[in-house]
């Protein structure tokens, strides 16, 4: 089975100006990412606030081109493709945003928030995309006679169910949520997470779900990938990343978790001091400075994302050792 949605060594870098002489910086937000998604799966995306997660995000929506590398969709290089060819692109995988009260344009109705793609891509008559945008909003446990609503008359879970009905309006084969739950109640984001869940099973669709929380990922994803300044640190199943971490951001962000039972608590593992600033990444490998296990070649070889085991792979000298010695 192929990829349905996928990049190969991407980067995305910003320029930095300081004082009207100062010396020009380049921030790397996303450095040499390689990332697959395959149809009907959820491989979800980890990482510290800082992380590059948003903007990888918008480098696989084509809301912004990568400096280098490559983004395909259903094998074909994004950014050579047609006028034609990217409009189906842009239709075909959708987006839900993390703030539900800063993404929906509140001087429109909820109606017109749905409607609107339709209407840019041109699907249905006026009758149909009215009949079309009620539905949707009872599939995410709204009623159809608040289509005449604005945004403000919602809350927080109202609001995001209508940035989903709103994804879901063109019926994307792919859909990628940023944080979709994160600026919501734990009761809520319960709600929320089961109702993506029901979609996806029911329309079969591809989800790519961005998170800081690791916990969320237990009840979502199929994979993992964990994400440190800009880099795939670890990635592999759910169960092998949760269970089985090798590598020791992953172990301190699973440690981080709390549980009330004393027989499922892990051994506390603490990434030193603060995320390093991507305008001056660490020399060798980006996460030395604040690793526990830390030795000389850390400092000094960058290792790579290396299959430990299949389909299974983790960017760490000593991931053996740590992990597999016992």
């Amino acid at each position: 089975m192929n990829p349905i949605l996928s990049t190969e060594n991407l980067y995305r870098q910003f320029p930095v100006h300081g004082s009207a002489f100062g010396e020009k910086r380049v921030l790397t937000a996303v450095a040499g990412v390689d990332l697959a998604i395959m149809p009907g799966e959820t491989l979800g995306i980890a990482g510290e606030s800082g992380c590059g997660k948003s903007t990888l995000a918008r480098l696989l929506t084509a809301l912004m081109p990568p400096t280098e590398g490559v983004v395909r969709y259903q094998g074909k290089d994004l950014w050579k493709t047609s006028k034609g060819e990217l409009s189906l692109f842009r239709k075909e995988v959708q987006m839900i945003f993390q703030d539900p009260f800063s993404s929906l344009n509140p001087r429109m109705r909820v109606y017109d928030i749905i409607a609107e793609p339709l209407a840019i891509h041109r699907i249905g008559s006026v009758s149909e995309r009215r009949e079309r945008v009620a539905a949707l909003l009872e599939r995410v446990g709204l009623s159809g006679g608040q289509l005449t609503r604005f945004p403000h008359e919602f809350s927080g879970g109202q609001r995001q169910r209508i940035g989903i009905a709103r994804a879901l309006a063109v019926s994307p084969k792919v859909i990628i949520a940023d944080e979709p739950v994160s600026a919501l109640d734990l009761s809520i984001q319960a709600q929320i997470m089961n109702l993506l869940q029901e979609v996806q099973r029911e329309l079969k669709l591809s989800f790519l779900f961005i998170t800081h929380d690791l916990s969320v990922l237990k009840h979502l994803s199929d994979r993992i990938a964990i994400m440190y300044l800009g880099r795939i640190v670890e990635s592999g199943s759910r169960d092998q990343v949760l269970s089985s971490p090798l590598h020791p951001y992953t172990e301190a962000l699973l440690s981080a978790i709390p549980s009330i039972d004393p027989e499922k608590r892990r051994k506390r593992v603490i990434a030193r001091g603060e995320l390093p600033s991507p305008l001056s990444p660490p020399s060798g490998c980006p996460f030395h400075t604040r690793c526990p296990y830390a030795e000389k070649i850390c400092a000094e070889v960058p290792p790579g994302l290396d299959e430990k085991e299949p389909g299974h792979r983790a960017a760490c000298h000593f991931s053996e050792r740590i992990y597999r010695s016992g």
